[in-house]
């Protein structure tokens, strides 16, 4: 920077040395100097494609879309076709959520500018965020045999072999990308991306803080780093995160909705859904933010514009096993469990490894008492997440109603085994074993639970009529005693209290 601006000191009226200097800074991440470097030629910048192009990509950095939006039209109206220019118009297309229309006009410079190596990283990116995979990998190829020494071009060769969940091919393609400019600010994010796929959270923190550190006015590191945040449990630092992505890309539909999601995990419901309503409206195809709105309306108590909101995320994503789980849940709220079970069943045949709507659908016909259907399904949830002790141990309850208590012993004593402190184990425990081995094997477990669980009132009657049965009085009557204490509402409260009178003791 500083030997170009020596350079014009030396001699002012070198246009080629002022784009230079200004796609320099633009390759810095400083779209700020970009345009300080073209000033004094900026007055007739629409009359030059090289000054337009350059002012156009400086003006989007710097979040005035409409400013980069008319000197493009400007230029192109000048230049029709002209390559560079329907590329930088293409940028400001894309910073405005506009990635078909940007994807049309990057292929139309491409067709007139064949060689252009950053038209096709662009090309790359744009079919990469369509799930365009053999697009994005003709892009791609065609980069990296006409630019194999940029790091553009080398970064998103990272990203396509992550689309493919090629971890290898993306750490080398990364890292090729930062050997060629230690400065590459996506490359960082790439290998951040890795890094927490791996379960390494610290390195990709780290990653993001240089990309962060490179390119502080990148809106794609601040969300990025908003779901790291967010995903470690920081909401606050996500929060901080999302604000300042909105700040600096006050169009990113994403930036929004992602503040709109935080807000809503905190509970925050009116700041929820002015952000989700604004990112919804910058982009109404966003399938995420239809359905954070859809479950922000929700919380709210609005059921029927929630499943609105949760239709069109379905639409837009037919095959998104959560949204079908959402919407399945918004129409239980509706009281439609037909469509409820037809919602979890989508998404279970969606995504098969997805223990969730399995056990909504179980828990379902659980609820209906048809525990012969809830069976199987709770056995295929538990096979998707082998560690939820919430599907254990609605299974083990099914099966202790279709009297297969001895399998629902074993179930039970897993639950044990891995999580100890499970609420309500200990009873379930007594009860299937009361059912299997009789209840001299439950009773050590009643005294657990009711040791656990002191304002449960059933294991203290189950206690009573042991120790009734054992000629135990005093201390069935005290058993009795504290079911009732626990229960006074009881509906066979009469028949506990003519107990307690035939034991001895008083009303």
């Amino acid at each position: 920077d500083a030997a170009y601006q020596a350079a014009l000191a030396a001699d002012p009226s070198r246009l080629d040395l002022r784009l230079a200097l200004a796609r320099f800074r633009l390759r810095r991440a400083d779209p700020a100097g970009a345009p300080a470097a073209g000033e004094p030629v900026a007055a007739g910048a629409e009359a030059d494609p090289a000054i337009a192009e350059l002012r156009i990509r400086a003006l989007v950095g710097l979040g005035r879309a409409l400013d980069a939006s008319q000197l493009a039209d400007a230029a192109l109206a000048r230049a029709p076709g002209n390559p560079a220019l329907l590329a930088a118009r293409a940028e400001v297309l894309e910073a405005a959520g506009k990635l078909d229309e940007a994807r049309a006009l990057d292929q139309q410079a491409a067709e007139r500018a064949p060689d252009d190596v950053r038209i096709r990283v662009a090309l790359a990116r744009l079919a990469l965020a369509a799930g365009d995979l053999p697009a994005a990998a003709a892009a791609v190829a065609v980069a990296v045999e006409k630019g194999p020494d940029d790091p553009a071009a080398r970064s998103v060769e990272g990203d396509l072999a992550m689309a493919r969940s090629d971890s290898g091919a993306a750490d080398v393609a990364y890292r090729r990308a930062l050997a060629l400019d230690p400065s590459f600010a996506p490359a960082e994010q790439g290998l951040s991306r890795l890094a927490l796929l791996a379960g390494d959270v610290a390195s990709a923190r780290a990653h993001l803080d240089r990309a962060l550190a490179i390119d502080p006015r990148s809106t794609a590191v601040r969300l990025a780093l908003g779901d790291l945040l967010r995903r470690t449990g920081d909401l606050p630092g996500a929060e901080a995160a999302y604000a300042a992505a909105v700040e600096q890309s006050p169009r990113s539909a994403i930036a929004h909705v992602r503040l709109g999601e935080v807000a809503l995990e905190r509970q925050e419901l009116d700041r929820a859904l002015d952000q989700l309503t604004t990112g919804t409206t910058l982009d109404p195809t966003l399938a995420a933010g239809h359905l954070a709105l859809g479950r922000a309306l929700l919380a709210r108590g609005e059921t029927p514009a929630a499943l609105a909101q949760i239709r069109r995320a379905v639409e837009l994503a037919p095959g998104s096993a959560p949204t079908l789980v959402q919407l399945g849940a918004a129409q239980e709220r509706a009281g439609a469990l037909g469509d409820a079970v037809a919602a979890y069943q989508q998404a279970a045949a969606a995504d098969p490894s997805l223990a969730e709507p399995l056990q909504r659908l179980g828990d379902l016909y659980a609820a209906s008492g048809r525990c012969d259907l809830a069976t199987p399904v709770f056995a295929r949830a538990l096979v998707a997440d082998p560690r939820s002790t919430a599907v254990a141990l609605a299974l083990a309850d099914c099966r202790l109603k279709d009297g297969q208590g001895a399998a629902a012993v074993t179930l039970l004593r897993r639950v044990l085994h891995d999580a100890p402190s499970t609420p309500g184990i200990a009873y379930r425990l007594a009860r299937a074993l009361h059912q299997t081995e009789g209840v001299a094997a439950a009773v050590p477990w009643y005294e657990r639970a009711a040791r656990d669980a002191p304002t449960d009132p059933m294991p203290h009657y189950y206690l009573g009529y042991y120790y009734k049965d054992r000629g135990a009085a005093p201390r069935a009557i005290a058993e009795f005693r504290a079911y009732l204490a626990r229960r006074p509402g009881a509906e066979d409260r009469a028949d506990i209290e003519q107990e307690i009178e035939d034991l001895g003791g008083a009303r």
